[in-house]
């Protein structure tokens, strides 16, 4: 997904951000450590660590991308940082450059990257990148699962001299997925993103398509980003297809907290328009340095890069306590596709992968599935869903609707008072999105449903009327319902100087020079 990543505790080249990317210093496996070496991190209690091995946690180290760009300038890989100079010393296979060549795992056997000034020994520097076996003091390579499913994901840098990748080779190669760079920034699009996705899926993979985000200070550059992606990759409602992936690698100069907003931003952006959840990539520094380790992201699936040579990723970040997928090497070799390429294992079976793959369920559909009783007040499905104003989504059904948006969930109305919401405009209203199902009033007899903007309460004797504003503001003060006032007979209304809703028993009167809500007696 990004640019090739290379491993090393310290980098040997570093992100436009300065930040460490996904790997760790190789240490060759069977090293001798001194007797009762520890690998501790007092930052991390044990209890953040995911998928922990036989023998206990894993706690690789934190990593270093090493980033490749293609012809055009743009990050081919998976996840890859902005262009670099040609002029720069970078371990790529460009011509014209300064090229350091690289070593693979088979034949390392020293460490592939320069000590710190200050000097440390190979046990301490062991201890921060592997896990201990069985055998205490020995250090231990492996490698993911042979169970777990396998795909690769690729951009154009897979594609050299413009040659076709031989999908059907890599399928037989035992491949179950590929992941593939649709777009980057607001501009740029793989230019062979449709050929792949197409190829793949007719040699019977599980096909995805990534994201590069280009995070900017102006938030509306992430609703764009996520609409040019979905323009190019379309809805991915149907079985065979991840969710959207967006991969997070480059802060674009804004803080932790600016750069959590624009990643909320893009999100919720794709969900609104796909429903479906999307899954964020990134690796473990980036996350703990730039995102300062936010756990306000939980909700979104996790593909974690990390190359630790171990059977399980590690510690995850971000208050992740599972992984969905991970980038375990930036150095696979898979027959048909040129050159290395990211590896990757999706958690934990091909029912799984399945599961992760079914675009055919929206949230309002998986939410009627298993609505219960509800779904006999509503009645069959009209039409199909639709995008919804103000953000979001929803479903006409033959008594009433269902909306939906990543801010308020799926909601459902029904009878008079989904009548009432229509009437009034529905989510492109004043009252904007339910906030609640159909509920049982205070006073007897008497529904309710509340919305972002207002309420809706009804009762055979009344009809259905809104309440608003400040004058909503006092009634609910006042005991709602229930209060000596009883329920609204009038939606608001003008009058001169302000607004007024009538009650049962008395009125509230919104005073537009002062901003104060009166009661008053009844009319008549």
């Amino acid at each position: 997904m990004r640019s090739t990543h290379r491993p090393g505790r310290y980098p040997t080249t570093r992100g436009t951000d300065g930040d460490a990317g996904p790997v760790g210093i190789p240490i060759r496996p069977g090293t001798p450590l001194p007797p009762g070496t520890v690998f501790p991190r007092p930052d991390r209690p044990d209890a953040m660590a995911a998928q922990a091995s036989p023998s206990g946690p894993i706690r690789p180290s934190s990593a270093v991308p090493v980033r490749r760009t293609d012809a055009a300038g743009h990050t081919p890989r998976h996840r890859s940082s902005p262009a670099r100079t040609t002029r720069t010393t970078r371990t790529t296979r460009t011509t014209r450059t300064t090229r350091t060549t690289r070593t693979t795992r088979t034949t390392r056997t020293t460490l592939a990257i320069p000590l710190p000034r200050r000097l440390l020994s190979v046990a301490a520097l062991t201890a921060a990148t592997l896990t201990m076996s069985g055998t205490a003091g020995v250090a231990q390579g492996a490698t993911p699962s042979p169970l777990w499913p396998r795909g690769v994901d690729v951009a154009s840098w897979q594609h050299p001299g413009g040659g076709p990748i031989d999908w059907l080779a890599a399928r037989g190669s035992g491949l179950s997925f590929a992941i593939i760079k649709a777009t980057e920034g607001t501009n740029y699009t793989n230019p062979f993103f449709v050929a792949d996705r197409a190829a793949a899926t007719q040699a019977g993979l599980v096909v995805g398509a990534y994201h590069y985000a280009r995070p900017t200070q102006s938030l509306s550059t992430a609703v764009e980003q996520a609409r040019h992606f979905i323009a190019v990759t379309g809805l991915t409602r149907t079985a065979g297809h991840l969710a959207p992936v967006l991969d997070l690698e480059d802060t674009g100069g804004l803080d932790p907290r600016a750069l959590a907003a624009w990643t909320r931003a893009f999100l919720e952006e794709v969900e609104s328009e796909t429903g479906r959840i999307p899954i964020i990539y990134t690796y473990r520094s980036f996350w703990t340095g730039k995102m300062a380790d936010t756990h306000d992201f939980v909700k979104y699936p996790f593909w974690f890069a990390i190359y630790n040579d171990q059977a399980t990723p590690g510690w995850l970040p971000g208050g992740w306590s599972t992984w969905a997928l991970w980038q375990y090497t930036s150095g696979g070799a898979v027959p048909g596709i040129a050159g290395n390429v990211d590896t990757n294992v999706l958690c934990c079976t091909s029912s799984a992968l399945t599961a992760q793959a079914d675009g055919t369920h929206s949230e309002i559909e998986k939410w009627y599935a298993a609505a219960g009783p509800t779904q006999a007040n509503l009645g069959a499905p009209v039409g199909v869903e639709n995008p919804a104003g103000g953000g979001g989504r929803w479903q006409q059904y033959g008594n009433g609707l269902a909306f939906w948006s990543v801010a308020t969930g799926v909601h459902a109305l029904y009878g008079p008072i989904s009548t009432k919401y229509l009437g009034a405009g529905g989510s492109n209203s004043f009252l904007r999105r339910p906030v609640s199902d159909i509920e049982i009033a205070g006073a007897p007899g008497a529904q309710q449903a509340r919305f972002q903007g207002g309420w809706i309460y009804w009762h055979p004797a009344t009809g259905a009327h809104e309440v608003h504003g400040r004058i909503l503001q006092t009634y609910l003060t006042l005991g709602g319902s229930t209060s000596s006032l009883g329920l609204p007979t009038t939606d608001e209304y003008s009058v001169p100087g302000g607004r007024e809703s009538t009650f049962q028993h008395g009125r509230l009167h919104w005073d537009a020079t002062t901003n104060k809500i009166t009661t008053l007696p009844p009319l008549g």
